[in-house]
């Protein structure tokens, strides 16, 4: 089932009688849906990403959304999601996409393809993005755009072209772009119909495929190269981390754990790692198909739990989990005693009171 119908978004119905009116209208939108979607909070990260766009003290917002999305407003400013983020293994992948996007800023599309066209109907599925209900949501035809179907042919080729150029005079590799594109297709196709967004969507992504080798063949200048591939493993393991929740909180579970594995390769004593691989395990168990499989993912997710308190016995959500695991387990006195460690350790928990029930009730 698609989870959008949209009809003429990227058409020009008129064109702005005036760029203020453009500001203005983009402006509202953005004041609209930042309070409906979930933001990271990193600025040294932001600061970084705005470099590798090549548009250093931009404004990057980092949204906490498993879905493949980076797009920017008329006014400069900069969104991506975890789960683009997720999905590059370098440097240069990453300034790829990112550089595309900011050609959009640079050669003022968004006012040049004149104002979009309204949005059609919605349809949510629960496997919905956020991100994606939000623009829907609110009616937001220039997000829309921006984030789900672009700016025309014409000028996706020409932000592909400048972003190729723009790599290769910053002695990067402009193959990292196609890695980059690559890497896309491949998680769009496993991530299926959540995937609504521009850098989640198969012919899009096919056309830029296609664009860039043709540039790399034939149009981008050659200059000198750096000599490796930056990793951005260490950089951006804790958005590689907690995209993995995402993706379990989803039910994407193959995703998930192939980002867990990406981790654990590179700290495998992060205790939010093994807490994460719990959760996984736990989720797992309620779509097992016989008992015994259920049991051994049962005792998988308790090993995780116990795992990530060895590492950190502080850590107040592995408490709550293995507590509410015992509890599953009719283990009362396990159960009590992880539970009351919780609420020790995290006496402003949102689920205080409902904790404080369990804890009430193994009490008798």
């Amino acid at each position: 089932m698609l989870l959008f119908l949209v009809l003429g978004l990227s058409a020009c119905v008129h064109p702005w009688s005036a760029r203020p009116e453009l500001d203005a209208r983009s402006q509202k939108e953005t004041v609209a849906l930042l309070p409906r979607v979930r933001l990271w909070s990193d600025p040294a990260l932001s600061d970084f990403l705005a470099v590798l766009a090549g548009r250093p003290g931009t404004t990057v917002r980092i949204v906490r959304d498993p879905t493949l999305a980076l797009f920017s407003t008329p006014a400069g400013e900069i969104f991506v999601h975890t789960g683009l983020l997720a999905v590059a293994d370098t440097e240069g992948e990453l300034a790829a996409v990112l550089g595309h996007e900011a050609q959009h800023v640079t050669h003022d599309d968004a006012f040049a393809a004149g104002e979009p066209a309204a949005l059609g109907p919605i349809l949510r599925p629960p496997t919905a993005s956020r991100t994606a209900v939000a623009i829907f949501g609110l009616d937001l035809p220039l997000t829309a755009r921006a984030a789900i179907t672009g700016y025309g042919a014409r000028r996706e080729r020409a932000a592909d072209a400048a972003a190729l150029e723009a790599m290769a005079a910053a002695g990067r590799d402009p193959n990292d772009a196609l890695a980059m594109y690559d890497a896309l297709a491949a998680q769009a196709a496993l991530g299926g119909e959540r995937e609504v967004f521009y850098f989640g969507n198969a012919p899009r992504l096919a056309e830029r495929r296609a664009s860039i080798r043709a540039l790399i063949a034939s149009r981008v200048s050659e200059g000198p190269r750096r000599p490796s591939r930056v990793k951005l493993d260490r950089r951006l393991q804790p958005v590689f981390l907690e995209n993995a929740y995402e993706e379990i909180r989803q039910g994407r579970f193959d995703l998930a754990r192939g980002q867990l594995e990406r981790v654990a390769s590179v700290v495998p004593d992060e205790p939010r790692l093994h807490l994460y691989y719990g959760e996984l395990n736990r989720l797992e168990a309620q779509r097992a198909g016989s008992t015994a499989e259920r049991e051994v993912e049962l005792v998988q997710a308790r090993a995780a739990y116990e795992r990530a308190l060895v590492i950190d016995p502080a850590l107040a959500e592995a408490h709550r989990q293995l507590g509410l695991l015992y509890y599953a387990m009719h283990d009362t006195a396990r159960a009590r005693d992880e539970l009351e460690r919780y609420l020790a350790l995290a006496p402003s928990a949102p689920d205080r009171a409902r904790i404080s029930e369990y804890v009430s009730e193994l009490a008798r």
